[in-house]
């Protein structure tokens, strides 16, 4: 199970989360990476 969530608005954000999720990986964590918007 993932010990930290990542919550994106918009794909458009992703340049910057996966910067995020790349810390996470080395450091061992478990991350889930989802996208939701907010205006669906």
């Amino acid at each position: 199970m993932a010990k930290v969530g990542i919550v994106m608005g918009s794909d458009s954000d992703m340049p910057v989360m996966a910067k995020a999720a790349d810390m996470l990986e080395k450091l061992g964590i478990d991350y889930e990476m989802t996208i939701i918007s907010a205006h669906r």
